[in-house]
């Protein structure tokens, strides 16, 4: 069985940071799900999930495309 792959997309406020360099920085992951599809996940600087995308994207740069979007909404609204 094949194992998804995943890359980080970015913090909140879209600096990129390498897993554990921060233990109170969330990130989005983008990750290929086994069929092939993309989805993403919040991630807090422990590893745990704190989000998951309900949709799946037809690409990367779909997913990519929603974090984006997620993203400006979150920095808006605070």
């Amino acid at each position: 069985m094949a194992t998804a792959t995943r890359k980080t997309a970015g913090t909140l406020n879209g600096a990129v940071t390498k897993a554990g360099s921060d233990p109170g920085a969330v990130r989005f992951e983008v990750y290929q799900e086994n069929s092939g599809r993309h989805s993403w996940q919040l991630t807090a600087g422990d590893g745990s999930k704190l989000a998951t995308s309900c949709a799946s994207f037809a690409s990367r740069d779909e997913a990519e495309r929603a974090v984006g979007q997620l993203q400006m909404t979150v920095s808006t609204t605070v």
